[in-house]
């Protein structure tokens, strides 16, 4: 591990708590091991999971916030596996237009949060129940076995699959860090379904790869979370997309808005939103295994480098090549015993984001485990009132 995570961890109780450091910093390190722990525990659920998609149903994903991240980082490594349609719909969009957007033929919904106690979260589940009675089948990634969502999977006699993840998932710091990627890896076990060498493999090979960025490039993350930047643009098209939006909301989260993030598509990006990408933002590109994509990927970086475009270019990269040097400012590359997939790689994708929200939180005066200074977001949402419907 990174020596100034480490120093993080090593601080006396008293001074964690009166800084805010009791949690973020460990829930951090800690993915490389829980993600195991999660592959481990997935084992029992395997023959479950070959029989709930062995089929060509359609499969919702669905959750809100970082959990409809997760969601959508599921969704890139399923849907090219999976016979049906696979398409993540954040619960919130459930919730506000129910009819049109849970299916009228036999559908999956499968559910990620972290605490279960996700008011719209919750309703998605309850409202594909009421509205689609005989057609739904429940699938549950939770960190919490005492959450809401845990009893309502436990009760219906629609679930297929409830699965709580091992305790240290369930992170106690306002922004999901651990939680968020250990649902990602065990959502990943839908993609193989009855094939557990293989996933165990994957996972494998994602711990390493974390582990890889955490020990090589933590203390070069830290350097840059001390540069003067108020943006920060995740720039990364499908399968990336989901930890792009996940990444720029860790860093939002954890500095109070005083960082403003954006999330956007690689080739998305010259279609008006580069011109936000000021002297005074970040650039971190995503760029792919796949040769036909990095085409695309090494363009948009020459043009962003010829423009001067970006206080600092950082490429978050498998096997990055070594033309990059002259394009970006840092290069952080890991991997070297993934596959070509992808789609598999959103979990160490996110790392990143979650030491430069950290550092940069510290750095602006804020305690990272609670970084909204007047409470304008809470780990868990509050304030949503839920309407029957109809």
């Amino acid at each position: 591990m990174f020596h100034s995570l480490t120093q993080l961890m090593e601080l006396d109780y008293d001074t964690k708590q009166e800084r805010g450091l009791l949690h973020t910093p460990v829930e951090i390190a800690r993915q490389p091991r829980v993600w195991l722990e999660t592959k481990n525990m997935m084992k029992k659920h395997v023959g479950q999971i070959e029989k709930l998609i062995s089929g060509d149903e359609t499969i919702i994903l669905t959750g809100a916030g970082s959990s409809y991240y997760a969601s959508q980082c599921v969704e890139a490594a399923l849907a090219a596996r999976h016979k049906g349609m696979v398409k993540s719909i954040s619960s919130t969009e459930i919730v506000m237009n129910p009819e049109n957007t849970l299916p009228r033929t036999p559908f999956i919904l499968v559910s990620f949060a972290r605490s279960g106690n996700s008011p719209e979260g919750n309703a998605a589940f309850e409202l594909a129940e009421a509205l689609r009675p005989g057609l739904v089948t429940h699938v549950v990634f939770t960190c919490s076995n005492e959450g809401e969502l845990a009893r309502l999977a436990r009760e219906s006699h629609a679930t297929g699959l409830l699965c709580v993840l091992p305790p240290d998932t369930n992170d106690a710091g306002l922004a999901m860090t651990s939680s968020f990627t250990s649902m990602v890896v065990a959502g990943f076990s839908l993609a193989y379904g009855g094939d557990f060498a293989q996933y165990e493999a994957t996972v494998e090979n994602l711990a390493k790869a974390a582990e890889e960025l955490l020990t090589v490039h933590g203390e070069r993350l830290k350097e840059i979370a001390a540069m003067s930047f108020d943006r920060i643009f995740f720039i990364g098209a499908h399968p990336f997309y989901g930890a792009a939006l996940e990444s720029h909301l860790k860093v939002q989260e954890m500095t109070d808005g005083q960082v403003i993030g954006k999330a956007e598509d690689t080739l998305g990006l010259r279609h008006g939103p580069m011109a936000a990408v000021d002297d005074k933002t970040l650039v971190v590109l995503f760029t792919s295994l796949d040769g036909y994509r990095r085409k695309y990927e090494s363009d948009l970086i020459k043009e962003l480098s010829a423009k001067e475009l970006g206080c600092h270019r950082l490429a978050v990269s498998p096997r990055p090549e070594a033309g990059w040097a002259n394009l970006f400012h840092s290069v952080l590359g890991f991997g070297a015993d993934l596959d070509s997939d992808d789609a598999i790689l959103s979990p160490v994708l996110v790392i990143p984001a979650q030491v430069l929200g950290l550092f940069k939180s510290i750095e602006l005066g804020l305690m990272p485990d609670t970084p909204s200074r007047k409470r304008v977001i809470t780990r868990v949402v509050e304030g949503v009132t839920i309407y029957p419907y109809k």
